[in-house]
């Protein structure tokens, strides 16, 4: 029992020593606190900011301390002026911000900050025409340290001077970068100790989306005369790792390789204030170089459902303007598996009214501030259902506002060939000569890639075309848009059923079937017609076509003709699209033998007006006309019972009357007028033969 209470004795003796060790350490450090100089701190701490930033930190506001164990204080109002020809006044400003010292640097010449957390910032850097910024950091690198160190040799284990933080956090960042604007909800990074590399950890805040991230820097590898940097970036799914060499001396990053997945491009894109659309998973794998002057690609790839795109160029900032050399390759791209919600999306009529061309900008301007040599080769382009352009190849040059396409690509089994030249004037209006050909494209296997099925099959059809246009926008560019078109098929067609019920009516299959004999193919009977040619022979002039003659379709039944005015500019449309029956024909008709569908208004809106009860009602169903031009106007209006009121009386006679459309089309479709430019009285195969082969052209 004695020996219990001998124990219990030591015990309390030892804890009031410690209780009364713990005591005078207090009230020292009190005492130590209280003799220090807070004026003198608050210069010190500035002092600690100029150096860590390498800039002139200003702190306007109150500064106000909390003297404790884990000190802290909270400076307000503290900002970094522009350069005085700046239009921002600030290149940095907040309106909070709370500094955590170390205690022990308070007794020392220079304290030690140990944490900052920012609130409210924002961020302005501007450049002028010399190419100066407005504010550039100061920083001691390690290279320089060193140099400044006796004894010192060679570089530095690390490529910069640890500036003691040990994290920094900002919370509502707003960031205007030359012009581009961003902005952060928050950000952190704190530093993790490591015994061979320096660690860094932390998060970037965007919206709800919260991104992790590691910075290792190794030590500096002499063999390759790099430092070694590891970045791993969790978007989710495989995070994005990027393995970095930064140049010894330079601290350029002069070869880095990035692999890993994109889940979500749009929430990525709104941490860089990109509205980029929603689309699967991205896999990239991206290497190249940049040594502060050019940033090179090579051998890189980003991969989305089996569709791989590979990619490779430079960006050289050397000269004075940028020069952009790249090459895309693909074997397969498939727009609907890249895009999912491309054409599925529910269209909603906007309360104004509609346009096509209206408000899409040219970005003429643009293409003044840089160079560019640009090749894409896409063995498979998916653009739309099964609707594909095969063996793409195409090279767009632009070269100090002199601009030039050369493509070549495949439609529809026909070998379709473009060129354009383009000069571009110093308020970004672009002038364009464009020209190209396409041979044996196969209607029938078009409609078909797009669904339409039971319209058409065969027909394969050539077209020439050369235009001249200027503008600052895609609607200018309409309006002013002048040159002759021809397309004509190059062998015979067959018209199906849905089609001829579409355009005539049902009841006129009906009596084809009993009244005219070997009309169909004896191996279809009553399913198809043959469409012996197609023509269109017309000339835009700026950005109006005027057509009497210039459009006809010729089967052993019925003749299609197209009368009426498109106006590319205004975006109006007054045209009529009549059914004749071929002369000589005697078909029992219950109603108009002629029957004409006119198409009037707005372009993205038009009103169609039919005659003809039985080809109203078919319009207005889901396989009719409504279905073939909804997906490229905003509405249309159907009024039934129309007649043909676009078309002249004596038109009408001469169509009835004419045995041969198409090559009236051909041969009067188009008549010269007396205020065209000289360049339209060539031919227009030599038009685009001058085009494709990059001959100059007079007028």
């Amino acid at each position: 029992m004695a020996k219990k209470k001998k124990k219990e004795g030591t015990f309390f003796k030892i804890m009031r020593v410690l209780t009364l060790f713990v005591m005078g350490l207090v009230v020292a450090v009190i005492i130590a606190l209280s003799q220090i100089n807070l004026e003198a701190l608050r210069g010190d701490v500035l002092s600690v900011l100029q150096d860590a930033t390498g800039l002139p930190v200003e702190i306007d506001g109150a500064v106000s301390w909390k003297l404790s164990l884990r000190p802290q204080i909270e400076l307000n109002q503290v900002r970094i002026p522009n350069a005085a020809w700046a239009r921002h006044k600030d290149a940095f400003s907040a309106e909070k911000i709370d500094v955590r010292l170390d205690l022990i640097s308070l007794f020392q010449d220079r304290p030690t900050i140990q944490n900052i957390k920012i609130y409210d910032a924002s961020i302005c850097i501007e450049q002028n025409d010399k190419g100066e910024f407005s504010i550039a950091p100061k920083i001691k690198d390690a290279s320089s340290e060193a140099a400044a160190t006796p004894g010192a040799v060679g570089p530095t284990d690390f490529p910069f001077v640890d500036p003691g933080l040990g994290g920094l956090e900002v919370q509502n960042l707003d960031i205007d970068i030359l012009g581009a604007e961003y902005s952060l909800d928050g950000f952190q990074i704190r530093y993790m100790p490591r015994t061979d590399t320096r660690e860094y950890s932390g998060w970037i805040k965007s919206n709800a989306d919260v991104f992790p991230f590691i910075l290792s820097f190794s030590k500096y590898n002499a063999e390759r005369r790099v430092y070694p940097v590891r970045i791993a970036f969790a978007t989710g799914g495989d995070a994005l790792i990027a393995n970095v060499a930064l140049e010894g001396t330079s601290k350029a990053p002069i070869d880095f390789i990035i692999k890993g997945d994109i889940p979500d491009t749009t929430a990525l894109g709104n941490i860089f204030n990109l509205n980029l659309t929603q689309m699967p998973a991205v896999k990239v794998n991206i290497s190249g170089g940049y040594d502060w002057q050019k940033l090179s690609l090579r051998n890189s790839s980003i991969k989305v459902r089996g569709n791989t795109l590979a990619f490779s160029g430079v960006v050289d900032w050397s000269g004075k303007m940028p020069n952009i050399t790249a090459t895309l390759e693909s074997k397969s791209i498939n727009l609907l598996e890249l895009f999912p919600d491309l054409y599925g999306r529910p269209w909603v009529r906007p309360d104004r009214e509609l346009n096509v061309f209206h408000d899409i900008p040219l970005f003429g301007a643009e293409f003044l501030k840089f160079n560019l040599d640009l090749h894409v080769l896409l063995d498979n382009f998916i653009v739309y259902r099964d609707f594909n352009l095969r063996d793409v190849d195409a090279t767009v040059t632009v070269n100090n506002g002199h601009g030039r396409v050369d493509a070549a690509v495949k439609i529809a089994d026909g070998p379709v060939r473009a060129a354009a030249n383009v000069d571009i004037d110093a308020d970004g209006r672009m002038y364009v000569q464009m020209g190209g050909q396409g041979r044996g494209i196969v209607i029938g296997t078009l409609l078909n890639q797009i669904h339409i099925d039971n319209f058409i099959s065969d027909l394969p059809v050539d077209f020439e075309t050369y235009v001249e246009a200027n503008g600052t926008n895609l609607s200018e560019l309409m309006q002013t848009v002048t040159g002759p078109v021809r397309v004509y098929s190059s062998a015979p067609g067959y018209a199906h059923s849905a089609l001829v019920a579409n355009m005539y009516g049902t009841d006129f299959l009906t009596t084809l079937r009993h009244s005219i004999q070997d009309l169909f193919r004896s191996e279809k009977k009553y399913n198809q017609i043959k469409i012996s040619c197609v023509s269109v022979n017309t000339k835009l002039r700026d950005g109006l076509i005027e057509t009497q003659n210039g459009v006809a379709v010729e089967t052993n039944a019925i003749n299609v003709r197209l009368a009426g005015s498109l106006d590319l500019g205004d975006e109006d449309i007054q045209l009529a699209l009549t059914t004749v029956p071929v002369r000589g024909l005697k078909l029992s008709l219950t109603g108009n033998v002629v029957n004409s569908i006119e198409i009037t208004g707005n372009l993205a809106e038009p009103t169609i007006q039919i005659s003809g009860a039985a080809v109203a009602g078919k319009v207005a169903s889901a396989t009719g006309i409504g279905l073939l031009l909804a997906p490229f106007t905003g509405g249309i209006g159907l009024v039934a019972g129309a007649g043909v009121g676009l078309l002249a009386g004596d038109l009408l006679e001469n169509w009835l009357a004419d045995d041969n459309p198409c090559e009236t089309a051909l041969e009067r479709g188009a008549p010269r007028r007396r205020d065209d430019p000289q360049w339209m009285d060539t031919s227009v195969t030599e038009l685009v033969n001058n085009i494709l082969n990059n001959n100059s052209i007079g007028g």
